[in-house]
């Protein structure tokens, strides 16, 4: 009997391993696909927020991911990754969501050379446009269009009253038409530094949502939107807006582990900065789509990098690395630069950066936007690469004379949506002056207090003070700062921390509470 008992157990035993092995395995909706349940799968590669990351950098730190990711693979490793895919599904689409070409020391060669060689040997069918992808001017924006082997669609972004891109594309795939369009955040002349944009709108999202599905409705079997949105704008859009099978998001970089579903839209998001190339399997029965199956791909193995997107690849990056592999100090500590720190609270780099600022410029106080700072510089010695992938903006120092009211206004502003440290590139960090913030407050009403030199902030003086130009011309919305008056321009940012890095030699930055917050109940 105790024998039989044992069979049993391990019988047991066995058929929950395989049971485990199967659903860990075993596709269930492409078995259903190969029995006939569904007579389509199309596979959507999902690429964002790539923002020029053409090589493979191991300093990612878990900047945008869900997870912790300590690897950004770069196009060549991505573009591995999409073969692999195309070779198991031949009925593929690869859709980029935007903030392609802009954002590192490679991207900055003759603006976006490289970024735009590499994208080319991608495989992508089509990318709408980033608020980043406007850095090097809208005029360019137009080149690299013309430069492309694919289209940038953009439904809303317009040109002297007109659309300035091509507003959708149908696409046969397999036995399916799909139609695709996208949009663009209509922030993105706010969210960038170029100020090279006259004539140029980005109109409603709803509105033209509206008129895509309008014009699409019939013609496609399934309607794709490719967004630079945001999620949260792409939600407020489903919920008005009937029509649209799968969002593929960008703009805010998070990792969705799984589809979200809002009415009969499907949601999806791939991170950014390179660490992971999504896919989203649309399932087909009776004519409709009626399943989407979402995931990420990752690898860290750089053995797998496509040899022909490396190639160019490391052209670019040899350039970068020569111009600016000087030594100008040493840290002993990481100095901090990841993503949601510096939009959300006080930094170590964000203190040196606008010492840095503050004291070039002879300034009383800096106000710098968190969202400029874009990568921690690794402790060690500090080369100009290093800071060119902590600042990759061209952005320069200013010097402006600003009435306090405005200080008090601006900073206000910078802590409205706190304590999200995602999309809140606004968050300032200071030098010179110290502020507190009540995080239970609403919007609007967070600002405790002010103090430079130990007493309040006098809201009537003016003070000279050191800024960039991407704020000093409304960048973020602070048209607060466009009422100063400009004293004087000075030089990149990026070359205002290497110059005060030189002088110090050997530097280090310590959380000193310049930004304090209270009641945190919020976060």
């Amino acid at each position: 009997m105790k024998s039989y008992k044992n069979l049993i157990v391990i019988g047991v035993l066995i058929f929950g391993i395989a049971v485990f092995l199967v659903a860990k395995y075993v596709n269930f909706n492409d078995l259903l696909k190969s029995v006939g349940y569904y007579e389509e799968k199309i596979s959507v590669v999902s690429t964002a927020d790539i923002h020029g990351h053409i090589i493979f950098d191991e300093e990612a730190g878990g900047y945008y991911s869900l997870d912790d990711v300590s690897v950004m693979m770069g196009m060549p490793l991505m573009k591995n990754l999409i073969d692999d895919i195309k070779e198991k599904n031949k009925n593929t689409l690869v859709l980029d969501s935007g903030d392609m070409f802009h954002g590192t020391n490679e991207a900055n060669i003759n603006k976006a050379e490289g970024v735009v060689q590499v994208a080319n040997l991608m495989g992508f069918d089509a990318m709408t446009p980033g608020n980043h992808d406007f850095n090097f001017g809208y005029d360019r924006l137009v080149q690299i269009k013309d430069e492309l082997r694919f289209p940038i669609l953009s439904a809303n972004i317009y040109k002297d009253g007109k659309p300035a891109f091509q507003e959708y594309k149908i696409v046969k795939v397999g036995g399916k038409k799909i139609g695709l369009f996208g949009m663009t955040e209509q922030n993105a002349l706010i969210n960038t530094n170029s100020r090279e944009t006259k004539g140029v709108t980005l109109e409603d999202p709803v509105r033209i949502a509206n008129k895509m599905v309008s014009t699409l409705k019939g013609k496609v079997d399934a309607i794709v939107l490719i967004s630079h949105l945001g999620d949260d704008i792409d939600r407020k859009v489903v919920k008005q807006v009937d029509g649209i099978d799968l969002i593929l998001c960008g703009h805010h970089h998070f990792l969705y582990e799984k589809a979200d579903k809002i009415n009969n839209t499907y949601l999806v998001e791939a991170g950014g900065y390179s660490t992971h190339v999504g896919l989203a399997d649309m399932y087909f029965k009776d004519g409709k789509l009626v399943k989407v199956v979402w995931s990420s791909k990752r690898t860290k193995d750089k053995e797998k990098a496509d040899p022909i997107v490396n190639k160019v690849a490391e052209k670019y990056h040899a350039v970068a690395l020569e111009s600016s592999k000087v030594v100008v100090g040493k840290t002993k500590e990481k100095l901090d630069g990841f993503r949601s720190n510096v939009r959300s609270k006080e930094t170590t780099l964000a203190n040196l950066l606008c010492d840095a600022m503050r004291e070039t410029a002879g300034a009383d106080l800096a106000l710098m936007n968190g969202g400029g700072i874009r990568e921690s510089i690794p402790a060690g010695n500090i080369n100009l690469y290093a800071i060119g992938k902590s600042l990759p903006f061209v952005n320069s120092l200013v010097t402006i004379a600003l009435k306090g009211e405005n200080i008090y206004t601006a900073v206000e502003r910078g802590v409205r949506l706190y304590p999200d440290g995602g999309s809140n590139g606004g968050f300032l960090q200071v030098s010179g002056i110290k502020y507190t913030f009540d995080a239970s407050k609403p919007a609007g009403k967070r600002l405790v207090s002010i103090t430079i030199n130990g007493k309040p902030l006098d809201r009537e003086k003016y003070y000279k003070v050191a800024t960039n130009d991407y704020l000093y011309n409304g960048g973020d919305g602070y048209d607060e700062l466009k009422e100063g008056k400009l004293l004087s321009k000075g030089e990149l940012l990026k070359d205002v921390l290497a110059k005060y890095i030189k002088e110090k030699g050997d530097v280090s930055a310590k959380i000193e509470g310049r930004i304090k917050v209270i009641n945190e109940r919020y976060k």
